[in-house]
């Protein structure tokens, strides 16, 4: 396969990759994120929220079991480099969530549209492309709609006007 191809066929495993992060959190498949999405030592660090390892990645996607009664993640402006068996991406994200909140209308809008996006870092694996670093960004207060639930201000809290540091 030439260099040129090679690059065209990296970019999409790791839009592929990138996007199968929203698509297993939006499809309420908690469980497989860490193994799926991130290398054995990957990072997840938004705001104040830190997991390091796939373990902790694995107990903090788990963590949201039970809390969502549904959320969308919609990825976008996704900026790829690579280089070599390495790569980042910085990507756009608008996060809608519903919370389960017990009584509440089952067609509700949404309680919370979370703005901001991800800078991730990803290597080249057996197992395909997979995030080491995903640091999230905020946008303004990061709130579009809604209000912030308590569980997770901190992480809003730390990650407030926090601006991409890449591409320049």
């Amino acid at each position: 396969m030439s260099l040129e191809l090679q690059t065209i066929a990296d970019r999409i495993a790791i839009e592929e990759c990138v996007y199968r992060y929203a698509h297993l959190i939006d499809s309420l498949q908690f469980h497989r994120v860490a193994d799926e999405v991130f290398a054995e030592d990957g990072r997840i660090e938004f705001g104040a929220t830190l997991a390091v390892g796939r373990e902790a990645i694995h107990a903090q996607c788990m963590a949201y079991r039970g809390a969502l009664l549904g959320c969308s993640h919609n990825v976008s402006n996704l900026m790829i480099e690579v280089t070599g068996d390495e790569a980042r991406a910085a990507s756009r994200v608008l996060a809608w969530h519903w919370f389960a909140i017990a009584d509440a209308d089952p067609l509700r809008p949404s309680e919370l549209l979370a703005v901001g996006g991800y800078e991730d870092r990803l290597r080249r694996t057996p197992a395909g492309w997979r995030i080491y670093e995903r640091r999230g960004v905020n946008f303004g207060t990061g709130v579009g709609i809604g209000q912030v639930p308590e569980a997770m201000r901190p992480a809003f809290s730390a990650m407030h006007e926090r601006a991409p540091s890449w591409p320049a």
